[in-house]
């Protein structure tokens, strides 16, 4: 019997409704990138401060990830997911009554707190509803995310550059909807059907000793592409601006929609494809364009720039996409939460360390000045990950070369089988 119909009548709303969450989660993650320009015009205060801003969400939304999974475990998914929309809540409301930037800073943890309880236990619910569809709800689920942070950054930007109180009506519209879901979420029965029984622990970081060589490469390919997607949403789109003479905040959507509706593509089509090959590739890929993009950003061509960044939102898509893939697949059953705590750690710090560098060099200097400085060191260390699984590469087939049986040696003589029993 599947868990939607446990308990009483099925309530088939709940996996549309579990999508639509995810997408919020991430959609209310994006609303702020395009309208940190105006805060910034508005209080008078330095790129390196944005950087803070953002890096205050991904501080906290680490440790929501890290505690989010074992407290649904052991109390349910439900008041999980009900705790997070009221942080999620809680979080637009500073930002409507904002009145400096140490507002900013703590709206952003607020909201940090329930979107990284919203990816984890919102992934998990889907799969307690329909445990059947789960490589279909992983694409549905990347594709919930890229959307929702595409059309938050259109429908914020194309609002913010008609100048119709853009710090105000973005956070409104999402809070209606984060209320809609909230009323369901009060209605809907418990998702996880051993909620109650398994014990209050979280896991502790630790990566096995066979698995190190996958995470390793792992680590250095998605944290090279979180740090290109940190700068992405907190500098890149004033970047952008600067870089073709384009004044509202407008263009900075179209840049964040770019990279995230890409990589959303990206990730779909390559879905089919070995996970180790496509991570190879987008690590490729995106040293390569990061590189190439710096030359893109100096014609100062929008169209030029647009098409640059959707290139590399694709390869960045591929890197993380394939990593994540290639890791997950080799995680032994009772490891899981261990490994994946230790990998988000690393990658949210990829994601925050480079985008506070980034922001201390554009306040030094100008912020065109330190992106092509930012983009040589994202694009070597994407290079590195694919040297890193070069050499494990290596590695491995000599320990296979060592071990192999001598080909002088006598080989038994294969058991014959019936036809009925070849594959």
């Amino acid at each position: 019997m599947k868990a939607a119909s446990v308990g009483g009548r099925p309530q088939s709303w709940r996996y549309a409704t579990l999508l639509v969450l995810l997408m919020l989660g991430q959609a209310t993650s994006a609303i702020p990138s395009p309208l940190y320009s105006l805060y910034a015009a508005k209080w008078d205060y330095p790129p390196f401060l944005t950087t803070v801003i953002f890096a205050a969400y991904g501080a906290v939304a680490v440790v929501a990830i890290l505690l989010s999974g074992a407290l649904s475990d052991r109390y349910g998914r439900r008041p999980v997911l009900i705790a997070a929309v009221l942080l999620l809540l809680a979080g637009l409301a500073v930002f409507v009554f904002a009145a400096g930037p140490g507002y900013l800073v703590v709206a952003r943890m607020l909201n940090g707190l329930g979107i990284g309880a919203i990816v984890v236990v919102g992934g998990a619910a889907l799969l307690d509803i329909s445990p059947e569809r789960a490589a279909r709800s992983g694409t549905l689920t990347a594709i919930a995310f890229n959307v929702g942070i595409a059309g938050a950054a259109l429908g914020t930007a194309g609002l913010a550059q008609t100048g119709f109180h853009p710090l105000l009506l973005p956070y409104l519209a999402d809070a209606l909807i984060a209320l809609v879901l909230l009323v369901l979420l009060l209605t809907m029965r418990e998702p996880h059907p051993s909620a109650g029984a398994a014990p209050l622990g979280i896991p502790r970081p630790h990566v096995p000793k066979e698995i190190r060589g996958r995470f390793v490469f792992a680590v250095i390919g998605a944290g090279a592409a979180w740090a290109v997607l940190g700068v992405c949403f907190s500098l890149e789109p004033s970047i952008a601006a600067h870089a073709a003479h384009v004044t509202g905040p407008f263009f900075g959507g179209v840049i964040i929609a770019a990279v995230t509706l890409a990589a959303a593509c990206t990730q779909i089509v390559s879905a089919r494809y070995p996970a180790r090959t496509v991570a190879l590739v987008g690590d490729t890929a995106l040293a390569v364009l990061m590189l190439a993009g710096v030359g893109g950003f100096a014609t100062g061509d929008p169209a030029v720039i647009i098409v640059t960044v959707a290139l590399q939102g694709g390869a960045y898509g591929l890197a993380f996409g394939g990593s994540l893939r290639h890791l997950t697949a080799h995680i032994p059953a009772e490891r899981r939460g261990a490994v994946m705590s230790m990998f988000y750690l690393l990658a949210y710090g990829a994601l925050i360390t480079p985008t506070l560098l980034v922001g201390i060099g554009a306040t030094v200097w100008r912020d065109t000045a330190i992106f092509p400085v930012f983009s040589v060191l994202a694009a070597l260390l994407c290079l590195s990950a694919v040297v890193v699984e070069r050499v494990l590469g290596r590695r491995a087939k000599r320990r296979t070369a060592a071990t192999a049986p001598s080909r002088d040696a006598a080989a038994p003589e294969p058991t014959p089988r019936r036809l009925s029993e070849i594959d």
